[in-house]
């Protein structure tokens, strides 16, 4: 019987009058990798936000692990890289790359795996400035710095919002590949995201949002409805009907 991580039941959202959010529900069980994908505007981030109790919707429920939000305390078992998070980087603090990456192990339970730092900062190309402070680095190793981070917890469930705005194609590639890895090993995967064109190989479920949940199901049967889904840009149609 399969475990259920994330549990959203009913939840509605509004910044001021306005409804972000209406009546969602959607289970994100043990083992998914779960691409959560709709136009920009469509709640997508908001719902993520609430999901790690950023936000607190005016109606419904969130579960984690079988537990409220308000009750939930096991937060260390969650990777999470924030949308832009180059974006929220104060260049004026004295910390290195180094101590970034290990910042969150004096925070959480997780134990420090010295061989997955050492695999992850040579994969994504950040081995050579370990040293540097946050401060010097370019928007894509700021990015890079905060998808290590993550994934150097060994977390049970990584939620990515939007992780690859900012990287070039060719660590883009390096991003997914790693995400099927690890992914392969058990790690619950949920990511926002655009690109869904380097997704074909690894993605096994899809949640497409736009203020309501208008699929959620295998990637296969996604591929089979996309085309109905009439707030799509043409283009974007095109793309989801050829995965």
């Amino acid at each position: 019987m399969s475990q259920t991580i994330i549990e959203v039941r009913n939840l509605s959202f509004s910044y001021e009058k306005h409804l972000i959010l209406e009546s969602i529900n959607l289970k994100v069980e043990k083992g998914d990798f779960l691409a959560l994908i709709g136009p920009n505007g469509g709640g997508k981030t908001t719902l993520i936000k609430c999901v790690l109790g950023f936000l607190k919707p005016f109606r419904g429920e969130i579960f984690l692990w079988g537990k409220t939000i308000k009750s939930f305390k096991d937060w260390y078992k969650i990777g999470y890289v924030p949308q832009r998070a180059g974006d929220l980087v104060d260049h004026l603090t004295p910390l290195s790359v180094k101590d970034f990456l290990l910042l969150p192990f004096k925070w959480y339970k997780n134990t420090f795996n010295p061989m997955l730092m050492d695999e992850l900062v040579e994969k994504f190309g950040i081995k050579n400035i370990l040293h540097k402070k946050l401060g010097e680095l370019s928007y894509g190793q700021l990015q890079r710095a905060y998808i290590v981070r993550a994934l150097i917890l060994n977390p049970e469930l990584l939620i990515l919002d939007e992780p690859s705005v900012g990287l070039d194609f060719f660590t883009q590639e390096i991003f997914y590949e790693t995400l099927g890895e690890i992914h392969k090993k058990g790690l619950t995967i949920v990511l926002v995201t655009h690109e869904t064109w380097l997704l074909t190989k690894w993605v096994n479920k899809v949640a497409c949002i736009n203020q309501k949940l208008y699929f959620h199901g295998d990637h296969e049967s996604f591929c089979e409805v996309a085309k109905k889904l009439e707030f799509f840009p043409e283009y974007h149609k095109i793309e989801h009907t050829h995965w």
